[in-house]
């Protein structure tokens, strides 16, 4: 495919998400990327939907038809070892053979979790991207090892050491930066800073590379604009799937269902627990919206759609809450 432009990657949480990433990019002309995570749609199945990879681009190819002047970049989150809790490397080559297979266009080569040294980490990264390559010449690649704790990286200089090894083998699209952005719960608690994104854009740009920053949900338009010139593109994921939920909620409050089946299974899916912070699992109804977009798939949640459908059209609410979000960033990058 041709130059990535796009300043913004969304996370396919839902089919509903999934398709108001193409409506926008059509109706605006704007190219937008979606991330796909591991854990979300993989070779072997994810939590949305139940799709595997070949699944999701089906439905992506789809999307592509009723959206025929589209521009969305179909991308692969974090892919490396340990993000799904499976360390064996056959594992990340498999997703990487699927996904170039089904026709990926960029794959993040995220090797942070490798049990390893620093440097063994590095050649085990040079291979995968190597594998990536041959298999398909063109495939776009993002590199950076972050698991994003919100913690920052002091010095420029590490960075640039980092991406002068990879430069060596391969022009990167995006390099991931800790840009001290950090998600919990159903916040943006982290501190952006600023002083050392700038810095370090300079460095990258005099390498032709963009910045990529993750985990950047939930931001004011100020906030977002603060990143414009300096942050190359952005991620967001769990702020649409939480939003979905809240809107489903809103719904059934306004039309009377009652949704504690849906609540119960989200609440005991315990997919709220990493992204717990000052609350704890008592509060339960907090819990359960954050863990609400794991659970899209349930029959309890597909119940309360068809009940909401009988009053009015739930993805197409869905779609305007997505596009109000994706209109946020878009103007303020």
């Amino acid at each position: 495919m041709a130059e990535i432009i796009s300043k913004l990657g969304i996370g396919p949480m839902s089919p509903e998400i999934i398709e108001s990433v193409f409506y926008y990019s059509q109706k605006n002309k704007t190219q937008l990327m979606l991330i796909a995570s591991k854990n979300q749609i993989d070779y072997n199945g994810g939590y949305v939907n139940n799709w595997n990879t070949e699944q999701y681009m089906n439905f992506v190819k789809s999307l592509k038809i009723k959206y025929p002047e589209s521009d969305v970049v179909i991308c692969r989150d974090h892919c490396g070892p340990g993000f799904n809790g499976i360390f064996d490397l056959e594992d990340t080559y498999n997703t990487i053979r699927s996904d170039i297979e089904n026709g990926f266009d960029l794959i993040h080569i995220d090797f942070c979790h490798y049990k390893g040294s620093k440097e063994e980490m590095l050649i085990e990264s040079k291979k995968a991207i190597e594998y990536c390559k041959s298999l398909n010449p063109n495939i776009k690649i993002e590199i950076g090892t972050d698991e994003n704790t919100g913690k920052f990286y002091d010095s420029p200089s590490e960075i640039l050491e980092d991406l002068n090894f990879y430069l060596d083998f391969i022009k990167p699209d995006f390099y991931v930066v800790q840009s001290g952005s950090l998600v919990m719960e159903i916040n943006q608690v982290g501190s952006y800073n600023d002083e050392f994104m700038k810095e370090v854009s300079e460095v990258l740009k005099s390498k032709n590379v963009k910045i990529k920053e993750h985990n950047a949900d939930y931001l004011t338009g100020k906030e977002i604009n603060k990143r414009s010139n300096v942050v190359g593109a952005v991620n967001i994921a769990p702020q649409m799937g939480v939003v979905q939920t809240q809107l489903m909620i809103q719904k059934c409050l306004q039309y009377g269902i009652d949704f504690n089946d849906f609540l119960d299974r989200s609440y005991n899916s315990k997919k709220w627990e990493k992204w717990l912070k000052n609350n704890t699992s008592e509060n339960k109804f907090l819990c359960s919206v954050i863990a609400g977009h794991y659970n899209f798939k349930e029959e309890e949640y597909k119940l309360i759609v068809n009940e909401i459908n009988k009053n009015e059209d739930f993805t197409k609410c869905v779609m305007e809450e997505m596009y109000n979000i994706i209109e946020l960033y878009i103007k303020n990058l």
